[in-house]
């Protein structure tokens, strides 16, 4: 195997609201993969599975393979603390290459799930008298419920009407495509996670642009290695028309790149002379060596010549990904220890790189766009901008670094904010450095939803989003990256940024229905305890998807994944009873506007905004059960346990309006219909538990 998988470490936690860890096992299987498969892992017949399944009432999800085309990430997340190796393996058809390609490329999977935990082989076997007892406890929850409604994966989008005119104001317009697939987007034809109604809505929305992750190893042959590269070929056919498709809208496709990837140590026997700095496990393919610029600049033109409708590319140089020595390196307490590159400044590394990929596009075509993302640059950003290559574009995040003060506690902004907006002075700088060098500049935003409430796919706060565009056309941005993986929703929110594209613009149809409690929502998401850690880390994300646990885990949550109950890690900065506090005051101002938008208005506008205050609630619920429980209040602990039942409920309604709910494109969905059916019971069983305390 070129890539491993994840370790096994710890006991997996307890699904203490099941009898049986294989009834946890088909409770969360039937919502994926056929009856079938399910026997297959168990080692027993299709009866059994339907018997299990009728038994706990389960609905009839028939969920064919569209889960397993376009939701592997959530079976694989739904199945970490069930099943075994060898079993999810089978689960998913797949063997341990693909799955550690997977966990490696699809956008830091590995550390979004961290080490595999500990799980015992899962087998059918009869209910004792016991636990057929709760079992039916079981089946009364699910029998109370409604999955009726929009189905996972039916995306609507309803984009207004409008009409632009004049010059463009912005001449790259590009965003993460909803419903795209990161890992596989080019093993599949387009057509089936990128639908025409999809192109369409964001070509009525003015969107020239769409972008995806790039992996030239995948794309191109790898010389060091071309076994690694098997079906590149085919990989390339897909991509030349997915953007003949695209074109037919005016959109071009961007490739995210990460490059050169490093490699495992066993793989640099065979090449010494490639080696670079060493972090771990793992070593850089050394840019500095002419072997290395060779592959970069030759892989990237070999695409755009393979591609000639390809819109361009854009690189972090110095992400969670090991690339170029300089990409995990840097300063005394991490000094680069490439034998090369040591003794290179890092600006020289890094714009090396840039122009590697530079050189390649424009052997193809000038027109072909590079941009340099300034990502992690910090203290070197200087340095590393005035080396830039002319013909980049320069980006960077228009929050970063940001200060601010929330519940009497000081930080800055990373990233991923639509609750405090840019631009920071920061990024400014970074902007005017780069116009005085005689590069182009852009700015990546998030404007339809970000890591403070991904799971709701157009978080309703207009008025931000069109103070943060109009700003950056002051500011002389040309370049727009308008998502990371969330927030390809077409909608509302992106109309409102819509209408500073072109000099002139006319929306004919916005709803602006809820506008005025828009204004609420905005000065309720300023008390959001902001921090990149909670943004991460905090129950935010999953929200009511998110168990409640009778005891303590001993999990630490990890990166926009599993929250456990680590508070701990949650509340990042703030003090505990500051941390609560911020979310009160969230809740309390949020629950001010949905007052103003009333309890029956089925809008999209109306879906979202109590969609959000779901998952702020439910955030407040849990941090108050986690306290309550820690410290033996249990009566308290019941009745958060309550108020989270009754959140996860609702939430389930919303679901059965809009199917774009708990989906996210690079974590897939994120949370599902029978995740929040499975908290319901998981609050039932908490109740019960501590009433008994």
């Amino acid at each position: 195997m070129v890539y491993s998988l994840p370790t096994v470490e710890k006991e997996a936690v307890a699904l203490s609201h099941f009898p049986t860890k294989h009834q946890a096992f088909i409770f969360r299987a039937c919502e994926y993969v056929p009856m079938e498969k399910i026997a297959k892992v168990l080692k027993t017949d299709i009866d059994n599975v339907r018997q299990a399944a009728e038994d706990m009432g389960l609905p009839d999800y028939d969920p064919k393979n569209v889960w397993m085309k376009r939701g592997y990430v959530t079976i694989i997340r739904r199945m970490w603390h069930i099943l075994p190796y060898e079993q999810l393996l089978e689960l998913l058809e797949m063997d341990e290459e693909e799955l550690a390609i997977i966990m490696r490329d699809e956008d830091f999977l590995n550390i979004k799930l961290e080490n595999k935990p500990r799980c015992e082989r899962v087998e059918w076997r009869e209910l004792s008298e016991e636990e057929k007892i709760r079992t039916r406890e079981i089946k009364k929850v699910m029998q109370s419920l409604d999955f009726s409604g929009k189905h996972p994966f039916e995306f609507e989008y309803n984009v207004p009407t409008i009409e632009f005119a004049g010059e463009e104001r912005f001449s790259t317009r590009m965003i993460y495509a909803f419903s795209g697939l990161y890992q596989h987007a080019f093993d599949v034809d387009s057509e089936e996670f990128l639908p025409d109604e999809q192109l369409k809505a964001y070509q009525d929305l003015g969107i020239n642009g769409i972008w995806t992750q790039g992996v030239l190893s995948q794309l191109t042959s790898f010389p060091f290695a071309p076994e690694v590269s098997k079906g590149y070929e085919k990989r390339l056919e897909k991509m030349r028309a997915m953007t003949k498709r695209l074109d037919k809208y005016g959109i071009k496709l961007y490739l995210y790149l990460n490059e050169p990837r490093s490699m495992p140590i066993e793989f640099f026997k065979n090449h010494p002379e490639l080696k670079g700095h060493v972090s771990g496990e793992d070593a850089c393919l050394c840019i500095s060596t002419q072997p290395v610029q060779d592959y970069l600049k030759d892989a990237v033109e070999s695409i755009c010549r393979a591609v000639p409708l390809i819109g361009g590319f854009f690189t972090i140089t110095r992400s969670e990904n090991l690339t170029n020595c300089y990409s995990h390196s840097g300063g005394e307490f991490n000094p680069c220890n490439c034998p090369r590159c040591k003794e290179r400044n890092i600006g020289e590394v890094i714009s090396e790189t840039v122009g590697c990929i530079l050189e390649g596009a424009r052997r193809v075509n000038d027109d072909i766009k590079v941009m340099a993302w300034s990502w992690r640059w910090d203290e070197y950003n200087g340095e590393i901008i005035r080396k830039l290559p002319k013909g980049v574009i320069l980006m960077s995040q228009s929050e970063l670094d940001i200060p601010f003060e929330i519940g009497g506690i000081n930080g800055s902004v990373l990233d991923y904010s639509m609750s405090i907006i840019g631009p920071g002075e920061r990024a400014c700088a970074e902007w005017d450095l780069a116009k005085e060098c005689g590069l182009e500049i852009g700015a990546k935003v998030q404007i339809n939803t970000t890591w403070e409430a991904s799971t709701v796919p157009a978080i309703p706060v207009a008025s931000s989003i069109d103070d943060h565009i109009s700003k950056l056309k002051r500011q002389g941005v040309r370049h727009l990256l308008l998502s990371w993986t969330l927030g390809g929703y077409p909608c509302r929110n992106i109309a409102v940024a819509a209408k500073h594209f072109y000099e002139k613009c006319s929306i004919a149809s916005i709803d602006n229905s809820i506008s005025e409690a828009e204004k609420q929502f905005v000065k309720a998401f300023s008390e959001f305890p902001f921090h990149v850690y909670v943004l991460y880390c905090g129950p935010q994300n999953a929200g009511p998807s998110n168990m409640l646990f009778e005891r303590a885990t001993s999990y630490k949550a990890t990166m926009t994944c599993f929250a456990y109950d680590d508070l701990e890690s949650w509340r990042s900065i703030y003090p505990i009873d500051v941390f609560e506090s911020q979310f009160e005051k969230l809740c309390q101002k949020w629950e001010i506007g949905l007052n103003m938008i009333g309890e029956n208005d089925d809008s999209e506008g109306a879906v979202m905004a109590k969609a959000a205050y779901c998952l702020f609630k439910s955030s407040l619920n849990q941090i108050r059960f986690i306290r309550a429980r820690d410290e033996g209040r249990f009566a308290d602990a019941v009745l958060e346990a309550e108020n989270e039942l009754a959140i996860a409920r609702q939430m389930l309604t919303l679901m059965n309006k809009n199917a774009a709910i708990g989906y996210e494109a690079a974590n897939h969905y994120y949370f599902s219909k029978g995740q929040i059916a499975e908290k319901m019971i998981n609050c039932n069983y908490i109740i019960d538990y501590f009433s008994k305390a």
